[in-house]
């Protein structure tokens, strides 16, 4: 245990200490989390190539796929758990920036306080871990054609400025159709993300996708678009578009197509009448070519609400207790 503890730095044992104390876990519980913590920090220095992944949903997947196999003593995994399309990123790459994100959506999101804490321990664990890349490390950065992941990219590019490590990119949206994993999604706009493939699609792409390390002049040029982003105070929302990343500030960059998709609703059923919310952020986002989250979905359908697009009955406390109408001035062709 001393030899474990003395391994945490300070910011890991008070996030530690502290999640702990709040979930009432015992002497016994405590010391299995930082005998844990230890081992996945000798885990991560002895690995020979790092992965670094945008979103719970593939870092689960990859975790899965080298589960009992020899990728388990040469591979490590860093995972951003955030959806960073939406929201300031400014100084992300500092515990300031952090809060600051975090200030931003405690505004607008439904969080509990322990999902904050949560948030920003894992936030802090990933760029602590980046920021520990050793230099004989491989660093393999997952993507996709979203803004999303492909903020994610520019970001984690900006903060390895300065570290000589040979950094591969795998775009899963390219490797999806170069490799025509299935005739009937090629012509789809699949997948969106890559928290929609398995780990075993994932194994496949990192075993079989060609993968040069990144040129310096594609390099450089991805960190200086990261190292803008994290200057940029004014945009927080970002769109990925033409193969390009465009930034707004405009919050409203949702709205028509949440109301779009109630008429559609509403088309489909024949009749118009109180949805569940639920129901409808589901439609939104199954139809949206732009990843958000549904946090983001709700809290703008909250905002329609707030602007009286919407009525609602029920309790706004979260997305399941309530249900949704267009307000008749927002119908056309309305159905009776």
């Amino acid at each position: 245990m001393k030899e474990a503890i003395k391994k945490l730095c300070e910011e890991e044992a008070k996030s530690m200490l502290f999640i702990s104390l709040l979930n009432g876990k015992s002497s016994e519980d405590i010391k299995q989390v930082i005998l844990h913590m230890s081992e996945d920090k000798e885990k991560a220095f002895n690995a020979q190539t790092l992965h670094i992944l945008f979103g719970d949903s593939p870092g689960g997947s990859i975790k899965a796929a080298f589960r009992d196999t020899d990728y388990q003593k040469t591979e490590d995994i860093i995972v951003f758990p955030d959806n960073l399309s939406i929201g300031p990123v400014k100084n992300i790459h500092k515990a300031s920036g952090i809060e600051a994100r975090l200030e931003w959506f405690q505004k607008r999101y439904k969080i509990e306080d322990d999902g904050l804490e949560h948030y920003r321990k894992r936030m802090l664990d990933a760029l602590e871990n980046v920021n520990n890349i050793l230099p004989h490390q491989t660093i393999v950065i997952w993507t996709c054609q979203n803004a999303h992941e492909q903020t994610g990219l520019r970001l984690v590019l900006a903060m390895l400025e300065g570290k000589l490590n040979a950094v591969r990119v795998i775009d899963t949206f390219t490797a999806f159709h170069e490799k025509n994993m299935s005739s009937r999604l090629v012509e789809e706009n699949y997948p969106r993300t890559t928290g929609e493939l398995n780990g075993e699609t994932l194994l496949k792409f990192y075993e079989q996708f060609g993968m040069e390390p990144l040129s310096n002049v594609e390099r450089q040029t991805l960190s200086d678009e990261g190292r803008y982003i994290l200057s940029d105070d004014i945009h927080i929302i970002r769109t990925w578009a033409g193969n390009q990343l465009l930034n707004s500030s405009n919050e409203n960059r949702d709205d028509d197509f949440i109301i779009e998709c109630a008429k559609r609703m509403y088309h489909e059923d024949g009749k118009v009448e109180y949805k569940k919310a639920a129901r409808l952020i589901g439609e939104v986002i199954g139809h949206m070519q732009q990843y958000t989250g549904d946090e983001w979905i709700e809290y703008r359908l909250r905002s329609l609400i707030k602007q009286g697009v919407f009525s609602y009955r029920g309790d706004l406390k979260a997305m399941r207790f309530y249900e949704v109408k267009l307000q008749d001035d927002f119908l056309t062709n309305q159905i009776s």
